[in-house]
């Protein structure tokens, strides 16, 4: 298994356990006594980001300083996508509850208009945010160096989903 795929893992660990917290080490850090397993999510997310932050040096040829400030935003937009998207689920799982029990499909409706409502809006919500996401780094990239970025999450959600199947297989 490549380094990379390696890191993956551990970053699909870190996220998979609702990963937070200080991403560099001048970011304030909450008292660790507060969450836990916060430590080993703290490194780990600590390695996600030095990686994503080194291959954005590396493929679009930024400066350390620009790639941190592009790796920060990438992993705050993670952290807020990483929230929605769990709560989207949770409403999926809802909402198929509703759907396998009892009750007559006029019920069912009343019960679920307000999850499916719910649920629209959250999927609004990631997709402005990613918008904004988007946004932010373009606009502080040349078109070539906005190539590179694209290509480049492109190859980490790849990766990402990748590592996300061989842990699956080992489950």
């Amino acid at each position: 298994m490549s380094p990379f795929r390696t890191a993956l893992l551990l970053a699909l660990t870190a996220l998979t356990l609702g990963a937070q917290g200080r991403l560099r080490p001048d970011r304030p850090r909450k008292d660790p006594s507060e969450r836990p397993g916060a430590l080993r999510r703290d490194r780990i997310a600590t390695r996600l980001h030095e990686i994503r932050a080194r291959k954005l040096r590396d493929t679009l040829g930024l400066t350390e300083e620009k790639a941190n400030a592009i790796a920060d935003r990438w992993s705050q937009f993670d952290e807020d996508s990483f929230a929605r998207r769990q709560h989207m689920g949770l409403l999926r799982q809802q909402m198929n509850a509703t759907l396998m029990g009892p009750g007559s499909e006029e019920d069912k409706n009343k019960r679920l208009q307000p999850v499916v409502d719910e649920l629209a809006g959250l999927r609004q919500q990631q997709e402005a945010s990613r918008k904004r996401f988007e946004e932010d780094i373009r606009g502080s990239l040349t078109p070539a160096q906005q190539s590179r970025f694209i290509l480049l999450v492109d190859e980490f959600q790849k990766s990402l989903q990748e590592a996300i199947q061989e842990r699956r297989k080992e489950k």
